[in-house]
């Protein structure tokens, strides 16, 4: 048995890591900066000193790799989704402390890195354009998560689909909140960005809820 395997295989992981966050810290700024039809992946991979196979190795386009920092909480809650909906209790509750975790668990630095990708994308057509198939497909994910988990409820593929609505709108509502001050860049910290989820959250259980006056009475 080679036991450097396990640590060599760490150590491979960190690199992965590092060269992947090292695009994504070199390409968020610059696509703010210079223009993101002038950011080409050449000019990423000569200023990151990686190559084009590498660059394609982590990310499938320039798209891809501007959102990654909110696609990247996306990734850490649908990795543990089906360990988080073994607990009991209110769904609502265990996604939003299951979300927040996510948030919690980004590297150094995510905060401006998601402030810059939130703005790149309502800027830029074709990153909210790839915004809305990542989108689409994160929510299948969880979807399909949620409809195994509530297997024998009756409506269970309604009720994940309106849990999963409720989740998506939560977040985006509260991503949006956090980065509108002009100084976001600068200023957000990711404890204020949890803050607004668990506020989102708890509005979002009483709308579930709503009832319309009515207007004959």
């Amino acid at each position: 048995m080679d036991d450097d395997a396990p640590h060599r295989g760490t150590l491979r992981a960190r690199r992965i890591a590092r060269t992947r966050q090292l695009l994504v810290e070199t390409a968020l700024p610059a696509f703010g900066e210079l223009g993101y039809d002038r950011v080409t992946v050449d000019w990423l991979c000569d200023r990151a000193e990686v190559s084009r196979r590498t660059f394609f190795r982590y990310f499938e386009g320039k798209e891809d790799l501007a959102l990654t920092p909110l696609n990247d909480v996306w990734r850490a809650l649908i990795a543990d989704l089906d360990t988080t909906l073994t607990r009991g209790g209110p769904l609502l509750d265990i996604l939003c402390d299951a979300l927040v975790a996510a948030v919690e668990r980004m590297p150094p630095g995510w905060e401006r890195l998601a402030v810059l990708s939130t703005r790149l994308t309502d800027a830029t057509p074709a990153v909210d354009a790839a915004a809305l198939l990542t989108c689409e497909r994160f929510t299948r994910s969880t979807l399909d998560a949620l409809t195994a988990r509530l297997a024998g409820q009756e409506n269970a593929d309604l009720l994940a689909r309106v849990v999963c609505a409720a989740t998506i709108a939560v977040h985006r509502t509260a991503v949006d909140r956090w980065q509108s001050a002009p100084d976001a860049e600068r200023t957000a910290t990711r404890a204020e960005l949890c803050a607004l989820l668990r506020a989102g959250f708890a509005d979002a259980r009483p709308a579930l809820a709503i009832e319309l006056p009515d207007p004959a009475a």
